[in-house]
This record gives C-alpha cells, sequence and structure tokens, in this order.
C-alpha cells in the first residue's frame, strides 16, 4: 500500500478531480458525445450511468483531499461536502443543458441520480477509509 501511496501523491495535487470532471462534461454536454458508438441500452439506464459518473467524482474529489492531506482520514464534513460539490455540478449541467438548446435535455431524474451516485460513494467512501488511510 505505501509504494501506491507514494506513486499517487507524485501526481499533480488535482489531477483525478480535473480529469473526471472534464470527462463528465463532455459526456454530458457535447450533442452526441458517443456517436454511432453508442450501446443501446434499456430503459433507464442513463440513470445508472448518471449515477456511477456522479459518484465516481466524488471519489476522485475524495481521493486527491486524502492525498492533499497526507493521506490522513478525512471527516464527514469533509465526505459530505465532496458529495454536495459533485451533485452541485449535476444539477449545474442539467440546467446548462435546458439554457443550451444543444440537442440534450433538463431532467429531475438526472438530477436525483447524480446526487445518490454521490452520496452512496461518500457513505462507501466513509465506511472503508480506514483501510487505505494512515490512521
Amino acid at each position: 500500500m505505501e509504494k501506491l501511496r507514494a506513486a499517487l501523491s507524485r501526481l499533480p495535487q488535482w489531477v483525478f478531480t480535473a480529469a473526471t470532471t472534464l470527462l463528465i462534461l463532455w459526456l454530458t454536454l457535447a450533442p452526441d458525445p458517443l456517436g454511432d458508438d453508442a450501446p443501446t441500452l434499456f430503459p433507464g439506464a442513463d440513470k445508472i450511468v448518471h449515477a456511477i459518473m456522479f459518484g465516481f467524482l466524488t471519489t476522485m474529489i475524495l481521493l486527491d483531499t486524502e492525498r492533499k492531506r497526507g493521506w490522513i482520514q478525512l471527516p464527514a464534513v469533509r465526505i459530505v461536502s465532496a458529495a454536495v460539490a459533485s451533485a452541485l455540478l449535476g444539477a449545474l449541467i442539467e440546467v446548462a443543458q435546458l439554457e443550451m438548446e444543444m440537442g440534450r435535455g433538463f431532467e429531475w431524474a438526472d438530477m436525483a441520480a447524480d446526487a445518490t451516485g454521490a452520496a452512496l460513494c461518500g457513505c462507501g467512501w466513509k465506511m472503508l477509509q480506514r483501510h487505505w488511510s494512515v490512521n
């Protein structure tokens, strides 16, 4: 675990958060990001994808935060803040889709899925961080 922590600590401070945010922005704001390569999914599958994307963003925010703090366990307020920030980005993206009129649509269900994914990953982080944190 020490070698992995050391390797991750050498990376720029917000690299995982920034990369994940850029990927989410592309996937959610581009008119047709996957083009003809988009898989055919069952009805409602996009809500699962939203939950995964924003859960992953929450996880990357927490990973970058813990790396910055020297791998010390994060207090609950930091974990909740990361989940809220992730969910707020999801809400802003939905509003942007409404305002930009680019073939993407505003959906309350997408915002709920974003917040659910963020909250679930925040809870998972809180329960599991003792396994990789210093204290």
